[in-house]
Protein backbone atom coordinates (compact mmCIF):
# COMPACT_ATOMS: atom_id res chain seq x y z
CA UNK A 1 0.00 0.00 0.00
CA UNK A 2 3.25 2.40 0.50
CA UNK A 3 4.00 2.12 -3.26
CA UNK A 4 0.58 2.75 -4.49
CA UNK A 5 -0.03 5.78 -1.61
CA UNK A 6 3.37 7.34 -3.27
CA UNK A 7 1.75 6.62 -6.97
CA UNK A 8 -1.30 8.80 -5.76
CA UNK A 9 1.75 11.56 -4.41
CA UNK A 10 3.22 11.87 -7.82
CA UNK A 11 1.79 14.61 -9.77
CA UNK A 12 3.52 13.46 -13.09
CA UNK A 13 3.36 10.48 -15.34
CA UNK A 14 -0.11 9.34 -14.85
CA UNK A 15 -2.66 8.49 -17.46
CA UNK A 16 -5.69 8.59 -14.88
CA UNK A 17 -6.50 12.02 -13.73
CA UNK A 18 -7.84 12.65 -10.07
CA UNK A 19 -6.83 9.69 -8.07
CA UNK A 20 -6.82 9.82 -4.63
CA UNK A 21 -5.71 8.34 -1.37
CA UNK A 22 -9.54 7.38 -0.69
CA UNK A 23 -9.24 6.04 -3.94
CA UNK A 24 -6.49 4.00 -3.17
CA UNK A 25 -7.96 2.97 -0.01
CA UNK A 26 -10.90 1.36 -2.24
CA UNK A 27 -8.98 -1.21 -4.54
CA UNK A 28 -10.75 -4.18 -4.25
CA UNK A 29 -9.18 -7.84 -3.26
CA UNK A 30 -7.04 -9.04 -0.81
CA UNK A 31 -2.75 -8.80 -0.71
CA UNK A 32 -2.32 -12.84 -0.97
CA UNK A 33 -5.08 -13.80 -3.88
CA UNK A 34 -3.30 -12.53 -7.34
CA UNK A 35 -6.92 -12.95 -9.23
CA UNK A 36 -7.76 -9.48 -7.36
CA UNK A 37 -7.03 -5.92 -8.38
CA UNK A 38 -4.87 -5.54 -5.51
CA UNK A 39 -3.43 -8.88 -5.60
CA UNK A 40 -2.59 -8.91 -8.77
CA UNK A 41 -0.87 -5.31 -8.00
CA UNK A 42 1.68 -6.40 -5.43
CA UNK A 43 2.72 -9.72 -7.36
CA UNK A 44 3.53 -6.90 -10.12
CA UNK A 45 5.15 -4.77 -7.51
CA UNK A 46 7.00 -8.23 -6.17
CA UNK A 47 8.07 -9.03 -9.74
CA UNK A 48 9.23 -5.65 -10.56
CA UNK A 49 11.13 -4.89 -7.46
CA UNK A 50 12.79 -8.60 -7.85
CA UNK A 51 13.81 -7.40 -11.39
CA UNK A 52 15.40 -4.08 -10.64
CA UNK A 53 17.12 -5.39 -7.76
CA UNK A 54 18.43 -8.28 -9.56
CA UNK A 55 19.77 -6.06 -12.38
CA UNK A 56 20.97 -3.73 -10.72
CA UNK A 57 23.31 -5.63 -7.51
CA UNK A 58 26.14 -7.73 -7.83
CA UNK A 59 24.65 -11.40 -7.89
CA UNK A 60 26.04 -12.28 -3.91
CA UNK A 61 24.56 -8.86 -2.81
CA UNK A 62 21.19 -9.65 -4.27
CA UNK A 63 21.27 -13.30 -2.73
CA UNK A 64 22.02 -11.36 0.80
CA UNK A 65 19.36 -8.93 0.45
CA UNK A 66 16.18 -10.66 -1.24
CA UNK A 67 16.66 -14.05 -0.72
CA UNK A 68 17.83 -14.17 3.06
CA UNK A 69 16.33 -12.40 5.78
CA UNK A 70 18.39 -9.56 6.09
CA UNK A 71 18.49 -5.64 5.67
CA UNK A 72 22.26 -4.43 5.73
CA UNK A 73 23.65 -3.24 3.63
CA UNK A 74 22.46 -0.04 2.53
CA UNK A 75 20.96 -0.34 -1.18
CA UNK A 76 22.28 1.59 -3.88
CA UNK A 77 20.08 4.19 -5.79
CA UNK A 78 16.94 2.45 -8.14
CA UNK A 79 14.70 5.26 -8.49
CA UNK A 80 15.48 5.76 -12.08
CA UNK A 81 15.04 2.21 -13.16
CA UNK A 82 12.66 1.93 -16.22
CA UNK A 83 10.89 -1.19 -14.49
CA UNK A 84 9.45 1.45 -12.42
CA UNK A 85 7.53 2.75 -15.69
CA UNK A 86 6.27 -0.27 -16.10
CA UNK A 87 5.05 -0.42 -12.50
CA UNK A 88 3.12 3.27 -12.77
CA UNK A 89 1.69 1.61 -16.14
CA UNK A 90 -0.02 -1.15 -14.67
CA UNK A 91 -1.33 0.77 -11.21
CA UNK A 92 -2.99 3.25 -14.26
CA UNK A 93 -4.07 0.17 -15.66
CA UNK A 94 -5.84 -0.95 -11.96
CA UNK A 95 -7.11 2.80 -11.49
CA UNK A 96 -9.09 3.40 -14.40
CA UNK A 97 -11.22 0.77 -13.87
CA UNK A 98 -12.30 1.44 -10.23
CA UNK A 99 -14.92 3.33 -10.73
CA UNK A 100 -17.28 1.00 -13.31
CA UNK A 101 -15.75 -2.01 -10.55
CA UNK A 102 -16.95 -0.28 -7.39
CA UNK A 103 -20.34 1.53 -8.66
CA UNK A 104 -21.37 -0.64 -11.65
CA UNK A 105 -19.84 -4.03 -10.28
CA UNK A 106 -17.98 -4.47 -13.29
CA UNK A 107 -15.78 -7.80 -13.90
CA UNK A 108 -11.91 -6.45 -13.28
CA UNK A 109 -9.70 -6.78 -16.29
CA UNK A 110 -6.30 -8.52 -15.67
CA UNK A 111 -3.50 -6.50 -16.43
CA UNK A 112 -0.89 -7.38 -19.22
CA UNK A 113 2.24 -7.25 -17.09
CA UNK A 114 3.48 -10.46 -17.21
CA UNK A 115 2.15 -11.49 -20.67
CA UNK A 116 4.22 -8.64 -22.29
CA UNK A 117 7.22 -9.60 -19.78
CA UNK A 118 6.78 -12.95 -21.24
CA UNK A 119 7.10 -11.43 -25.18
CA UNK A 120 9.78 -9.51 -24.25
CA UNK A 121 12.17 -12.55 -22.57
CA UNK A 122 11.01 -14.65 -25.59
CA UNK A 123 12.48 -11.30 -28.03
CA UNK A 124 15.51 -11.63 -26.19
CA UNK A 125 16.08 -15.06 -26.68
CA UNK A 126 15.34 -15.01 -30.54
CA UNK A 127 17.83 -12.35 -30.52
CA UNK A 128 20.82 -14.34 -29.65
CA UNK A 129 23.51 -14.12 -26.42
CA UNK A 130 26.51 -13.15 -27.35
CA UNK A 131 28.41 -9.69 -25.83
CA UNK A 132 24.99 -9.23 -24.36
CA UNK A 133 23.36 -8.58 -20.55
CA UNK A 134 21.47 -11.13 -18.67
CA UNK A 135 17.97 -10.88 -20.07
CA UNK A 136 16.09 -8.54 -16.91
CA UNK A 137 12.85 -10.41 -17.83
CA UNK A 138 14.63 -13.26 -15.69
CA UNK A 139 12.83 -12.41 -12.26
CA UNK A 140 9.73 -12.19 -13.58
CA UNK A 141 9.68 -15.60 -15.30
CA UNK A 142 10.14 -16.99 -12.35
CA UNK A 143 7.18 -15.10 -10.96
CA UNK A 144 5.39 -16.04 -13.70
CA UNK A 145 5.42 -19.68 -12.71
CA UNK A 146 3.02 -19.13 -9.85
CA UNK A 147 0.53 -18.48 -12.41
CA UNK A 148 -1.54 -21.28 -14.26
CA UNK A 149 -2.02 -18.98 -16.87
CA UNK A 150 0.93 -18.35 -17.99
CA UNK A 151 2.99 -21.44 -16.38
CA UNK A 152 3.40 -23.18 -19.25
CA UNK A 153 4.30 -20.50 -21.39
CA UNK A 154 7.01 -19.47 -19.16
CA UNK A 155 7.90 -22.85 -18.50
CA UNK A 156 8.73 -23.20 -22.49
CA UNK A 157 10.89 -20.21 -22.01
CA UNK A 158 12.50 -20.92 -19.27
CA UNK A 159 13.93 -24.10 -20.68
CA UNK A 160 14.81 -22.29 -23.78
CA UNK A 161 17.04 -20.29 -21.52
CA UNK A 162 18.56 -22.90 -19.69
CA UNK A 163 19.06 -24.79 -22.93
CA UNK A 164 22.08 -22.03 -23.84
CA UNK A 165 24.34 -23.32 -21.66
CA UNK A 166 25.44 -23.87 -17.61
CA UNK A 167 26.51 -20.16 -17.35
CA UNK A 168 22.06 -20.06 -18.20
CA UNK A 169 21.23 -22.54 -15.68
CA UNK A 170 23.71 -20.50 -12.92
CA UNK A 171 21.92 -17.35 -13.42
CA UNK A 172 18.35 -19.04 -13.14
CA UNK A 173 19.61 -20.15 -9.56
CA UNK A 174 20.89 -16.71 -8.90
CA UNK A 175 17.20 -15.12 -9.30
CA UNK A 176 15.89 -18.15 -7.18
CA UNK A 177 14.34 -20.80 -9.28
CA UNK A 178 15.00 -23.83 -6.92
CA UNK A 179 11.56 -23.21 -5.11
CA UNK A 180 9.81 -22.43 -7.66
CA UNK A 181 10.71 -25.72 -10.15
CA UNK A 182 10.41 -28.07 -6.70
CA UNK A 183 7.03 -27.08 -6.15
CA UNK A 184 6.32 -27.54 -9.54
CA UNK A 185 7.02 -30.87 -9.32
CA UNK A 186 3.90 -31.45 -6.93
CA UNK A 187 1.56 -31.12 -10.26
CA UNK A 188 -0.60 -33.76 -11.40
CA UNK A 189 -0.55 -31.63 -15.47
CA UNK A 190 0.87 -34.30 -17.81
CA UNK A 191 1.38 -31.27 -19.89
CA UNK A 192 4.15 -30.07 -17.82
CA UNK A 193 5.63 -33.34 -17.52
CA UNK A 194 8.04 -32.88 -20.64
CA UNK A 195 9.67 -29.60 -19.74
CA UNK A 196 9.70 -29.90 -16.28
CA UNK A 197 11.81 -33.23 -17.04
CA UNK A 198 13.95 -31.23 -19.77
CA UNK A 199 14.55 -27.93 -16.45
CA UNK A 200 15.41 -30.28 -14.36
CA UNK A 201 17.96 -31.85 -16.15
CA UNK A 202 19.18 -28.99 -17.08
CA UNK A 203 19.78 -28.01 -13.45
CA UNK A 204 21.40 -31.33 -11.84
CA UNK A 205 23.72 -31.51 -14.97
CA UNK A 206 25.28 -28.15 -13.53
CA UNK A 207 24.19 -28.18 -9.73
CA UNK A 208 24.54 -32.25 -8.47
CA UNK A 209 24.10 -31.17 -4.92
CA UNK A 210 20.60 -30.33 -5.89
CA UNK A 211 19.84 -34.01 -5.00
CA UNK A 212 19.26 -33.54 -1.75
CA UNK A 213 16.57 -31.03 -1.83
CA UNK A 214 14.78 -32.84 -4.55
CA UNK A 215 14.60 -36.01 -1.89
CA UNK A 216 13.98 -34.27 0.83
CA UNK A 217 10.79 -32.43 -1.23
CA UNK A 218 9.82 -36.36 -2.65
CA UNK A 219 10.87 -34.89 -5.73
CA UNK A 220 12.38 -38.24 -6.52
CA UNK A 221 8.76 -39.41 -7.32
CA UNK A 222 8.08 -37.34 -10.13
CA UNK A 223 10.92 -38.62 -11.97
CA UNK A 224 10.08 -42.19 -10.99
CA UNK A 225 6.48 -41.86 -12.28
CA UNK A 226 7.80 -40.55 -15.41
CA UNK A 227 10.32 -43.05 -15.89
CA UNK A 228 7.47 -46.09 -15.46
CA UNK A 229 4.99 -44.22 -17.91
CA UNK A 230 4.53 -46.05 -20.91
CA UNK A 231 3.06 -43.18 -22.97
CA UNK A 232 5.89 -41.07 -22.44
CA UNK A 233 8.39 -40.64 -25.50
CA UNK A 234 11.75 -42.06 -25.07
CA UNK A 235 13.69 -39.13 -25.16
CA UNK A 236 11.45 -37.87 -21.77
CA UNK A 237 12.10 -40.86 -20.07
CA UNK A 238 15.97 -41.00 -20.76
CA UNK A 239 16.09 -37.00 -19.13
CA UNK A 240 14.14 -38.59 -16.22
CA UNK A 241 16.54 -41.64 -15.87
CA UNK A 242 19.54 -39.28 -16.09
CA UNK A 243 17.54 -37.27 -13.52
CA UNK A 244 17.32 -40.19 -10.83
CA UNK A 245 21.27 -41.39 -11.75
CA UNK A 246 22.11 -38.23 -10.35
CA UNK A 247 20.04 -38.68 -7.74
CA UNK A 248 21.28 -42.23 -6.73
CA UNK A 249 25.08 -41.14 -7.19
CA UNK A 250 27.28 -41.39 -4.27
CA UNK A 251 24.41 -40.08 -1.78
CA UNK A 252 22.89 -42.87 0.19
CA UNK A 253 19.68 -41.10 0.87
CA UNK A 254 18.66 -40.98 -2.94
CA UNK A 255 19.73 -44.58 -2.95
CA UNK A 256 17.33 -45.66 -0.41
CA UNK A 257 14.81 -43.18 -1.33
CA UNK A 258 14.61 -44.80 -5.20
CA UNK A 259 14.96 -48.23 -4.13
CA UNK A 260 11.65 -47.73 -1.87
CA UNK A 261 10.36 -46.19 -4.98
CA UNK A 262 10.78 -49.13 -6.74
CA UNK A 263 13.18 -47.55 -9.28
CA UNK A 264 15.15 -51.38 -9.51
CA UNK A 265 11.95 -52.65 -11.34
CA UNK A 266 10.92 -49.97 -13.60
CA UNK A 267 14.80 -49.66 -14.86
CA UNK A 268 14.58 -53.26 -15.62
CA UNK A 269 11.55 -52.70 -17.65
CA UNK A 270 13.35 -50.56 -19.82
CA UNK A 271 16.13 -52.41 -21.01
CA UNK A 272 14.95 -53.74 -23.99
CA UNK A 273 13.30 -50.10 -25.11
CA UNK A 274 14.50 -49.48 -28.86
CA UNK A 275 16.27 -46.11 -27.86
CA UNK A 276 19.36 -46.54 -27.18
CA UNK A 277 20.26 -43.66 -25.17
CA UNK A 278 17.77 -44.54 -22.77
CA UNK A 279 18.87 -48.21 -22.68
CA UNK A 280 22.54 -46.45 -21.67
CA UNK A 281 21.29 -44.65 -18.85
CA UNK A 282 19.42 -47.14 -17.75
CA UNK A 283 22.63 -49.06 -17.17
CA UNK A 284 24.06 -46.49 -15.68
CA UNK A 285 21.49 -45.45 -13.27
CA UNK A 286 21.50 -48.92 -12.02
CA UNK A 287 24.93 -49.27 -11.52
CA UNK A 288 24.87 -45.69 -9.16
CA UNK A 289 22.24 -47.48 -7.27
CA UNK A 290 23.98 -50.53 -6.58
CA UNK A 291 27.25 -48.83 -5.71
CA UNK A 292 28.17 -49.66 -2.21
CA UNK A 293 24.25 -50.18 -1.46
CA UNK A 294 23.58 -53.43 -0.33
CA UNK A 295 19.86 -53.72 0.27
CA UNK A 296 19.99 -52.58 -3.66
CA UNK A 297 22.23 -54.97 -5.46
CA UNK A 298 20.22 -57.68 -3.39
CA UNK A 299 16.91 -56.02 -4.81
CA UNK A 300 18.22 -56.82 -8.25
CA UNK A 301 19.21 -60.17 -7.54
CA UNK A 302 16.25 -61.12 -6.59
CA UNK A 303 14.61 -59.40 -9.88
CA UNK A 304 17.08 -60.99 -11.60
CA UNK A 305 18.82 -57.97 -12.81
CA UNK A 306 21.94 -60.03 -13.71
CA UNK A 307 20.34 -62.49 -16.00
CA UNK A 308 18.40 -59.33 -17.90
CA UNK A 309 22.04 -57.84 -18.05
CA UNK A 310 23.92 -60.42 -19.54
CA UNK A 311 21.47 -60.69 -22.08
CA UNK A 312 21.92 -57.37 -23.66
CA UNK A 313 26.27 -57.35 -24.03
CA UNK A 314 24.93 -58.43 -27.31
CA UNK A 315 23.69 -54.74 -27.75
CA UNK A 316 24.11 -53.17 -31.36
CA UNK A 317 25.39 -49.73 -30.30
CA UNK A 318 29.28 -51.11 -28.86
CA UNK A 319 29.08 -48.02 -26.18
CA UNK A 320 26.30 -49.43 -24.46
CA UNK A 321 27.38 -52.81 -24.52
CA UNK A 322 30.55 -51.77 -22.32
CA UNK A 323 28.41 -49.96 -19.90
CA UNK A 324 26.16 -52.90 -19.51
CA UNK A 325 29.41 -54.53 -18.39
CA UNK A 326 29.21 -51.59 -14.76
CA UNK A 327 26.51 -52.52 -13.26
CA UNK A 328 26.79 -55.94 -14.04
CA UNK A 329 30.23 -55.94 -12.33
CA UNK A 330 29.09 -54.06 -9.87
CA UNK A 331 26.13 -56.37 -8.66
CA UNK A 332 29.00 -59.09 -8.58
CA UNK A 333 30.78 -57.30 -6.04
CA UNK A 334 31.01 -59.24 -2.51
CA UNK A 335 28.70 -58.10 -0.15
CA UNK A 336 29.89 -56.41 2.83
CA UNK A 337 28.00 -59.20 5.14
CA UNK A 338 28.28 -61.92 2.21
CA UNK A 339 28.98 -62.74 -1.10
CA UNK A 340 27.25 -61.98 -4.42
CA UNK A 341 28.72 -65.00 -6.17
CA UNK A 342 27.67 -68.54 -5.37
CA UNK A 343 25.63 -70.19 -2.82
CA UNK A 344 24.71 -68.17 0.51
CA UNK A 345 22.83 -66.45 2.99
CA UNK A 346 22.81 -62.29 2.84
CA UNK A 347 20.39 -61.31 5.92
CA UNK A 348 18.69 -64.51 5.99
CA UNK A 349 17.96 -64.69 2.40
CA UNK A 350 18.89 -67.42 -0.48
CA UNK A 351 22.00 -65.68 -3.17
CA UNK A 352 21.69 -66.86 -6.12
CA UNK A 353 24.22 -67.11 -8.41
CA UNK A 354 25.19 -64.33 -10.45
CA UNK A 355 27.59 -65.01 -13.02
CA UNK A 356 27.98 -65.01 -17.02
CA UNK A 357 25.99 -67.85 -18.55
CA UNK A 358 27.82 -70.54 -20.46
Amino acid sequence: MIALRWFCMQKSARLVPGVTLDLIEKIPGRLNDRRTPLGELNWIFTAITDTIAWNVLPRDLFQKLFRQDLQQPRLPPTYMHAMWQAWDLAVDICLSQLPTIIEEGTAFRHSPFFAEQLTAFQVWLTMGVENRNPPEQLPIVLQVLLSQVHRLRALDLLGRFLDLGPWAVSLALSVGIFPYVLKLLQSSARELRPLLVFIWAKILAVDSSCQADLVKDNGHKYFLSVLADPYMPAEHRTMAVFILAVIVNSYNTGQEACLKGNLIAICLEQLNDPHPLLRQWVAICLGRIWQNFDSARWCGVRDSAHEKLYSLLSDPIPENERLFEIPARVLRERWRGGEVQGGGVVRGAPVVAVRAPS
